[in-house]
This record gives structure tokens, C-alpha cells and sequence, in this order.
């Protein structure tokens, strides 16, 4: 036996030791379904994880922005260690006082509304990261899933060369054809192991990849569960479009707006002066007596110091109104071509499955038979079997690329996955 089927027959036998080990513990390998995956990502990946740190440091601070100004004591010595009169404290004044802004314009409300309508913009940030691990872990799952009917398509390859070269070694037995053919044959069954192999170790890298968005470094799930040939019903595409206005992009532009909006407020507001009022008492060391102190202060120019700032936002605003406009614009354009891609996957997936692999499957039948019977050759029966290969990979290959389109289009739309159904 070569080394490639001696590695090959080594997987096989890794693989089979594998399940009667999970059988001996009394444990069945587990099958993993799409909705599990999701929600296994959804609770351990790390950037949703982090939100909820993110949420509370951001209600904190939004607290403590809405928080008034600080009253403020102040200690104040006058008229000590001078000269002459002055000197030392015979005619020291010394004065305790309170100070208190009043916030005029509705400052703190202003405030408190940044707040909000930022814990707002995080809660929608946060179902925007939600959408797209969801996505992702469908993709990744759409992967195994294709490269476990890979694997099963070129299993079913290296049968069929197998089956091919008994029927050599019967011909040869019967001295109907030559011993060359045996060669021959053994390269086919030789390159159809090889094919095996490698979709082995396409399996197991994408059975990883899924594992890593689940917080796992091993996958403790054996397969994946769904049709990949179970192809979901297509909606016009002016539905789509209406969706569009679910978009995480465009809800983030939203929430970006309402945050300038409530940030323009907090401006306007500025527009009006505080009033600082204090009070206390002064001790007149030169009188030994004391007296009451009060006063308030008002800030001048605050509408003219204010309106550089509100004009920015407004400006920036505008701004962000144009980029949301240009990005709906962007989002019509890839739906479209999206929603061209996925008729066209499931065109070719119904004509490959329902007219050209039946086709195959009987044109292999006829080369197989006449093989047995000498009317047809060894190339003849082997370019019916690659041609049945062929089908049933690009049939594979269509199926996978309609669920990761419409995976696409449900992630832009702002729609749950629910492309693939559990068999």
C-alpha cells in the first residue's frame, strides 16, 4: 500500500474510532443546528460580551453629567502681615462663603437627554453586532455544512472508482482486456483517496473556524444539522428594499443624528447665563465683630461663545445626513446585485439537482453496464463518473453560495437568519 492510502486509511479509521469511542463512554456525537450555534455566539463572543460593561460605564456618566454644579465653600484671609497698622492680624478680615451656580436654560435636562439618546445609540450599536456575529456564524456554518457534502460526494467518488476496478480486475480475469487498464484504474481510485483526504481536512478546518465563534478552541459538536439543498422561498425584491430602513448601518446613522440633536440642545441651552450666587460670613479682626457677605455673578458674552459650537453641530449634522444618503444609495446597489446572485444560485441549483444530475446518473448507469459487456471503454466509464462528481460539486458549490447571499440580504435588511432549515 502507498503512503496516500495508507494515510487515507488511517483517517478512515481515526473517524470510525472516534464514533465507537463516543458509543463505548455512552455519549452520541452532537449534532449542532444553526439556531444553537447562533445563541452559543451571541452569549460568548467577545464584542457583544463587552457591551454590557460599555452599557454601564456609559449610565454612569450619564449620571454624572446630569448632575448639577457642586456648591462650593471658600475661604478667604484679607489685611494680615502687612506693615504698621497692618501687620500681623490686627486688621485682618477673614471671610467663609458659599457659592452655588444656578443653571439657567435647562442645562441639566439638555444634558440628561445626551445621555439617553446615547444609551439609545449603544443599545442599537449593540443589536448591529448581534446581526453580525449571527451572520458570520451562519456563513462559517453554511461553510461546514457545504464541506460535509463535499466530503460525502468525493466518498461516493472513491466507491465508485473502487467499483470500477473490480470490474477491471473481472475483465482481465476473463482475458477481455489488458492488464494495463488494472494501472489505470489504480490512479483513479489512488486520485479519488486524495480528493477524500483533502475534503477531510477541508471539514476540520471549517468545523474550527465555527468552533472559534462559539468561544471553543476544539468543536465539541461532530457535524452541523440542516439542508443544504432546502432552499428558502425568495421575496420580491421591492420587499427587500422596503427593509432597507432596518439596515444597522442606516439605525446607526439614525442614533448618530439623535445625539447631535440632543448635543445641539445642550448648545442652545448655553445660549443662556448662569448665575453664580454666594454668601457667607466676614470676621473683622480690627471691629472684633462680624458681618453677613452675599453676592451673585453673571457671565457676559455667553450667546456669542455658544453659537461657534451650535453651528458645528448643525454642520455636522448636515453632514451626517448626506453620508446616510449616500450610504442608502451604496445598500440599494448591493441588494440588487445580491438579489441577482441568489436567483441565479437557485437557477442552477434546480437545474443541476432536478435535470442534469438525473441525466448523469443515467448516462453512469449505461457506462457502467456496457463496461461489464466490453461495448464501452475503461475512459468512457471514468468521464461518466468525473461528470457525476462535477454535477454534485457545483451543485454543492450553488446551494452554499444561494445561503451565504441570502444570509447577505437578510443581514442588510436587518432580517434574522432563517436561511437554513434543520433537517
Amino acid at each position: 500500500m502507498d503512503p496516500i492510502q495508507r494515510r487515507a486509511s488511517c483517517a478512515s479509521v481515526l473517524i470510525c474510532l472516534s464514533h465507537w469511542s463516543a458509543a463505548l463512554l455512552g455519549a452520541e456525537p452532537k449534532v449542532l443546528t444553526l439556531r444553537e450555534a447562533i445563541e452559543a455566539a451571541v452569549q460568548h463572543h467577545p464584542s457583544i460580551v463587552a457591551f454590557a460593561p460599555a452599557t454601564e460605564a456609559l449610565r454612569q456618566q450619564s449620571l454624572a453629567n446630569g448632575l448639577p454644579p457642586a456648591t462650593t465653600i471658600e475661604t478667604q484671609l484679607e489685611n494680615f502681615a502687612g506693615t504698621g497698622d497692618a501687620s500681623g492680624t490686627k486688621v485682618l478680615e477673614a471671610t467663609l462663603q458659599l457659592s452655588h451656580v444656578i443653571e439657567l436654560g435647562g442645562k441639566p435636562d439638555a444634558r440628561r437627554g445626551v445621555g439617553a439618546v446615547e444609551l439609545e445609540r449603544l443599545d442599537v450599536s449593540q443589536r448591529a453586532a448581534r446581526a453580525d456575529v449571527a451572520a458570520e456564524v451562519a456563513r462559517r456554518f453554511v461553510h461546514v455544512l457545504s464541506d460535509q457534502e463535499q466530503l460525502r460526494a468525493t466518498t461516493r467518488a472513491t466507491e465508485l472508482a473502487e467499483r470500477s476496478r473490480e470490474a477491471v480486475r473481472q475483465r482481465i480475469t476473463a482475458g477481455a482486456t489488458s492488464p494495463i487498464f488494472l494501472s489505470r484504474a489504480e490512479i483513479t481510485v489512488t486520485r479519488a483517496r486524495i480528493d477524500q483526504e483533502h475534503a477531510e481536512h477541508e471539514l476540520a478546518s471549517s468545523r474550527v473556524a465555527l468552533a472559534v465563534l462559539l468561544g471553543e478552541r476544539e468543536p465539541s459538536f461532530a457535524s452541523v444539522s440542516a439542508d443544504l439543498f432546502a432552499l428558502a422561498t425568495i421575496e420580491p425584491l421591492d420587499t427587500y428594499l422596503r427593509r432597507l430602513d432596518g439596515n444597522a448601518e442606516l439605525l446607526m446613522f439614525a442614533a448618530d443624528d439623535r445625539v447631535l440633536d440632543a448635543k445641539q440642545r445642550v448648545a442652545q441651552a448655553h445660549r443662556s447665563p448662569n448665575i453664580t450666587l454666594n454668601a457667607g460670613v466676614r470676621r473683622l479682626e480690627a471691629l472684633d465683630d462680624q458681618a453677613f457677605v452675599a453676592g451673585f455673578s453673571i457671565p457676559l458674552g455667553t450667546r456669542k461663545r455658544s453659537a461657534p459650537e451650535f453651528a458645528a453641530l448643525r454642520s455636522e449634522r448636515e453632514q451626517l445626513a448626506l453620508t446616510a444618503q449616500a450610504k442608502r444609495l451604496e445598500l440599494h446597489a448591493t441588494l440588487f446585485a445580491l438579489y441577482q446572485e441568489v436567483i441565479h444560485a437557485r437557477t442552477e441549483v434546480n437545474a443541476l439537482r432536478e435535470e442534469v444530475r438525473p441525466e448523469a446518473e443515467r448516462v453512469l448507469r449505461t457506462s457502467d453496464e456496457g463496461y461489464r459487456a466490453g461495448r464501452f471503454s475503461l475512459i468512457e466509464l471514468a468521464d461518466a463518473q468525473r461528470q457525476l462528481l462535477e454535477v454534485e460539486r457545483d451543485a454543492i458549490r450553488a446551494a452554499a453560495e444561494f445561503h451565504v447571499h441570502l444570509i447577505e440580504i437578510e443581514r442588510l435588511t436587518g432580517e434574522a437568519v432563517h436561511t437554513l432549515v434543520t433537517r
